[in-house]
């Protein structure tokens, strides 16, 4: 089946909603460029008195919604709101074979979540969503996901006073209210932790990491940039373990892990991304990367024709790296290394002259996670929601 196929096209179903004065109207869309296009360009009128917003780009946001690889495992519907025929808010409902299959459950999911602050626009959105989803025998509607667990997710409901890092969702404050206006409760809540360069690091962390270090044949090295799609298969049996339990969890398909990990080889630095190995064995890993969102926010939205020269001379300036994946294997907890990974980035990326680090998206009944930042200095500064409502 193709993708256009895999996208259910409702051309008769939009509805009107007659309100005082005005007119309300929901529209399913179809999986045209130019439907997509306007559905993402939207942000941009949400955001416009938004001056820590992050525009994404706009033509990577197209293409990733109009043939990404999740349509590899699910199917999607795009829903606009218009009042007087100008938009005012926008969803996805999506839904996931591969979450649906691995859980056994019948759960909806909506994303690419923007709005005015228009409680009667968003209900009847909402509305229209739900029903899309429960023709197809769901039960319950849970978001954001933008389109699955490992892409951006969840509503953020405090530090709107905080710019945004790389890959992470930036909104109004009004988004929580709005949600549970109309009906949704919180499923969970996912966490940014923050450590600065003036915190010193713990001195058992040293420890920890050098006593590792001095073990036979354990030994932390940097990624190959040359041989990174070998480097990354090498880490992907071990994120899978690693993340097996964690919530939400989904294994990636070929193309999902591809698309990821070639986004990452943009802007990975070598000395952030490092291996822990036991007698050349990978048996643990931790990726840091710059926080490109300086950059991107001068782009604009857009590459051509200036965009990449902007990214490129404001990479320069960056001074904050994301901590963004990380993984041991099962049998090897509990010695250290991930302490030992830790320390080590900490150490090279205040070399390199970095000065704040940021640690996200941590799943807050990850405790054990959430003690360690603790330990080496960072505190939690962010936090994102994920909804559901039963429909």
């Amino acid at each position: 089946m193709s993708i256009q196929e895999k996208f259910t096209k409702i051309l008769s179903t939009n509805c009107l909603y007659f309100t005082t004065g005005d007119m309300l109207e929901v529209k399913a869309l179809e999986n045209t460029k130019k439907n997509v296009k306007d559905f993402v360009y939207f942000a941009k009128e949400v955001y416009r008195d938004y001056p820590l917003w992050v525009p994404p780009i706009y033509s990577e946001q197209i293409k990733f919604i109009h043939e990404g690889p999740f349509l590899e495992i699910g199917e999607v519907q795009l829903f606009m709101a218009y009042r007087d025929g100008k938009p005012v808010a926008r969803v996805t409902a999506h839904r996931s074979f591969k979450h649906n299959e691995h859980y056994n459950v019948n759960q909806g999911f909506f994303g690419f979540f923007e709005a005015f602050n228009d409680k009667e626009a968003v209900q009847a959105l909402f509305e229209e969503a739900s029903k899309w989803l429960k023709e197809r025998g769901c039960d319950s509607m849970m978001g954001p996901f933008n389109f699955a667990i490992y892409d951006e997710i969840g509503v953020l409901i405090d530090a709107f006073d905080k710019p945004p890092v790389i890959l992470c969702i930036y909104n109004p404050p009004y988004y929580k209210d709005l949600l549970e206006e109309i009906g949704f409760e919180k499923e969970i809540d996912w966490f940014a932790f923050y450590r600065p360069d003036t915190v010193p690091m713990d001195p058992r962390m040293l420890k920890v990491r050098d006593r590792i270090l001095r073990k036979p044949g354990v030994k932390i090295r940097t990624a190959n940039m040359k041989k990174w799609k070998e480097e990354t298969s090498l880490v992907r049996h071990i994120f899978e373990e690693a993340w097996a339990e964690n919530w939400g969890n989904v294994p990636f398909t070929d193309e999902q892990w591809n698309t990821l990990v070639n986004e990452l080889k943009l802007i990975v630095k070598p000395e952030l991304a490092l291996i822990v190995e036991v007698f050349n064995e990978p048996v643990g890993f931790i990726i840091s990367i710059p926080d490109a969102n300086q950059a991107l926010k001068k782009a604009n939205g857009k590459l051509l024709p200036f965009g990449w020269l902007k990214i490129l001379l404001e990479m320069r300036k960056i001074k904050t790296v994301r901590t963004i994946i990380m993984g041991i294997l099962k049998e090897h907890r509990g010695r250290g290394y991930d302490l030992a990974l830790v320390a080590e980035t900490i150490e090279r990326g205040t070399a390199m002259g970095y000065t704040g680090s940021d640690c996200s998206l941590i799943v807050e009944n990850n405790h054990r996670m959430i003690d360690a930042l603790k330990i080496m200095g960072a505190h939690k500064y962010k936090t994102w929601r994920i909804f559901k409502k039963k429909i």
